[in-house]
């Protein structure tokens, strides 16, 4: 994936928090940590990995807009052009249940068909509805 034309903010970890590269995280208002199915965002791809007791830097840059690749954990298989949410497994997407109506659990929009197998997609962030 090629770094350009993104949008990228640097945050703080949370204290204690190991954070993946392409994990999907968001603030909880004391640093960023994996986000979880009950986080409503606004939602973040960490660009690197960090761990916390041995990393003594403990800003990461986090794309905020943009093309993604990240982890995914598809309950059902994305569908491209289609919402995804947050998948029981922190940091990581599933396609979005439309029938929940709850819209503010959206991450982004699916850029490519990903079969349940699937543990990373392209994910557009910052659209929201």
């Amino acid at each position: 994936m090629k770094n350009e034309n993104l949008i990228v903010e640097v945050f703080t970890a949370k204290d204690s928090e190991d954070i993946e590269l392409g994990e999907i995280v968001y603030n909880d208002g004391n640093g960023i940590l994996a986000a979880t199915s009950a986080a409503k965002g606004p939602y973040f791809m960490a660009m690197e990995a960090h761990t916390y007791t041995t990393d003594s830097d403990h800003e990461i840059p986090c794309v905020v807009v943009g093309y993604c690749d990240v982890q995914a954990k598809p309950a059902n298989a994305l569908v491209e052009g289609r919402y995804v949410e947050m998948s029981t497994t922190a940091g990581e997407v599933t396609l979005f249940d439309y029938a929940s109506g709850v819209f503010t659990d959206i991450v982004g929009i699916g850029m490519e068909a990903v079969a349940t197998t699937g543990t990373d997609a392209y994910v557009l962030l910052g659209t929201y509805p």
